[in-house]
């Protein structure tokens, strides 16, 4: 595929009306929200630009294909694993869509390849059909091979493809990156400019289909190969499938680092050519092991380069409890150098990974639950190693009165129990009236708010279990109308010693409708220059309204 320099909008419009050809297709757009998409085009940040981007596009989206939302970068500044799928693929509903896309505000770093592997699970990409489009203005900051990622997800897809948008990205390596994923998968892989060309390529392209752009020619087949290479696991010890599916990278080599790139090249023994000679480095990956390997090459005469990953492979359990495996979907597994820097991730229930020889540190995640534990990758060797959670899951449901489900709006948290100073620390928060949680086995509480209505039930979870919990808020609503108010107040109907009421809520507006536990309230009704103009008292009961007009 050709590397061409055209506008967002353009590539946005074409992908969006060439690739979901199929009846059904189903495409997520991958979205970059990194600290560096503050830069400036033409003197507008480029995350604004992209959000106008996203919704004019929207507008041509096809009703019988499905379209999804994967965000990072976009809640943690320094972190590898901020990536979000803030909307799974489904049917289009645009304001729904824009709603999280126009709240996104710049921080965090770069894991494009490892978000482009959680939009493809969530597309199920070995089961049918997928489309993922990347949008990006940086470097993949995160220790993950772009290329190795992408032909690992087309080798194992069914009709796999992943298009690439370089947005105001003027840096070799990160177009480079980008190209490989595209070309990887059967992708488009674009350079936009400017917001000028974005504009322009909106007004011709969103009345009207656009034809993907032809590929370039391919470049004269090259009849002799100057580089051979072969990569071991440990000495004596090949690698195994599938980790055979090595790649190289070659680039210049400079001051002992990576420099220039050059090319990327595929498997643990082939024979390649090398676009230059000199000193040069091939960065050797396959999973999550990577070596770095400066090597000298004279054009024109044969290199051969044995490579040993000094690897091993690790095979991994996860389990909620001791009799009962985590599954295959939502578990996460974070990896560690011994010196607490990053390493890579992995997903599922029992992933099998390749890891350099030493010591690491594992976190397994599954909703709320989080254990860490320490192991030894040595080079040649298999081992395998069952991490346990002791986790359980949590069903809630919650009516205003034993009966009646409550509002969408409802805020669900589980929480810990109080400690010393009487805090309980918030684990995990849903909204809703049906929700379930996932946690660690201990005693809990769920602390559920609507307005002023509140409610609290402890609980216990246990290893591998289901607990029930059925809340019932004992709440009622108060609907308050007060024809000329500037504010409305809603008081404890029992006044302190000191004659003074605790305020529960307040609206600046004429009217107010709150869910409330059953009682007695206080109502302060104020008009112009802040003077009370009604007070009443009113009583709350379970599962019932009450409307007040005052004054």
């Amino acid at each position: 595929m050709s590397f061409k320099r055209t506008a967002l909008a353009l590539l946005f419009t074409s992908i969006l009306s060439t690739t979901a050809l199929a009846e059904g297709q189903r495409v997520i757009l991958v979205l970059d929200a990194s600290g560096s998409m503050w830069g400036q085009i033409n003197g507008r940040a480029k995350m604004d630009i992209a959000k106008e981007v996203v919704g004019k596009v929207l507008s041509s989206w096809k009703p019988e294909d499905d379209l999804g939302l994967v965000v990072y970068g976009h809640r943690e500044k320094g972190s590898c694993t901020d990536i979000e799928t803030v909307l799974p693929p489904g049917p289009l509903t645009i304001g729904e869509y824009m709603s999280p896309v126009k709240a996104l505000v710049p921080k965090g770093r770069t894991p494009m390849t490892q978000a482009v592997r959680q939009a493809a699970e969530a597309l199920k990409y070995t089961e049918q059909k997928s489309t993922v489009i990347l949008v990006s203005d940086g470097l993949e900051s995160c220790d993950a091979d772009p290329c190795a990622v992408a032909a690992e997800l087309e080798k194992s897809g069914v009709g796999f493809t992943v298009h690439t948008v370089g947005f105001g990205l003027d840096d070799k390596n990160a177009i480079a990156q980008l190209k490989c994923m595209a070309d990887e998968t059967g992708g488009i892989a674009t350079i936009a400019e400017n917001a000028d060309e974005l504009e322009n390529a909106l007004k011709q392209t969103v009345e009207a289909k656009v034809e993907a752009p032809p590929p370039a020619p391919e470049p004269p087949p090259v009849d002799t190969k100057d580089f051979t290479g072969h990569v071991v696991m440990a000495e004596g010890v090949e690698l195994p499938p599938p980790f055979d599916q090595v790649v190289w990278v070659f680039s210049s080599a400079l001051d002992g680092t990576a420099g220039e790139y050059l090319s990327t090249e595929y498997g643990d023994d082939g024979k390649y050519d090398l676009p230059k000679g000199g000193a040069l480095m091939a960065t050797v990956t396959s999973d999550l092991a990577k070596v770095l390997v400066p090597f000298t090459h004279e054009d024109g005469k044969p290199t051969k380069l044995d490579v040993n990953m000094n690897a091993g492979i690790m095979q991994f359990q996860g389990m909620l409890d001791e009799a009962t495996d985590l599954p295959k979907d939502g578990p996460t597994w974070t990896f560690s150098k011994a010196d607490g820097s990053y390493y890579g991730t992995s997903y599922g229930g029992a992933p099998k990974n390749l890891f350099n020889a030493g010591d690491y540190v594992l976190k397994l995640e599954y909703g709320s639950a989080v254990i860490e534990a320490n192991f030894t990758v040595v080079p040649g060797k298999v081992a395998d190693m069952v991490v346990a959670l002791g986790a359980g899951l949590v069903d809630v449901s919650v009516t205003y009165d034993g009966k009646q489900a409550v509002s969408d709006g409802t805020t669900i948290e589980l929480r810990k129990p109080a400690n010393i100073s009487g805090e309980k620390e918030r684990v995990a928060t849903e909204y809703g009236s049906n929700k379930q949680f996932k946690a660690a086995a201990g005693d809990y509480v769920i602390a559920t708010t609507l307005n002023i209505a509140t409610a609290e039930t402890p609980l216990t979870i246990q290893p591998g279990k289901t607990v029930a919990v059925r809340v019932n808020m004992n709440a009622g609503f108060l609907a308050v109308k007060a024809p000329g108010a500037t504010r409305i107040d809603v008081e404890s109907g029992t006044p302190a010693l000191d004659g003074t009421r605790e305020r529960l809520g307040t609206e600046f507006a004429t009217e107010l409708n709150y869910a409330a536990n059953a009682g007695t309230y206080h109502l302060k009704v104020y008009g112009a220059g802040d003077a009370i103009i009604a007070e009443k008292d009113v009583t709350v009961e379970v599962g019932k309204r009450l409307e007040v007009t005052l004054p």
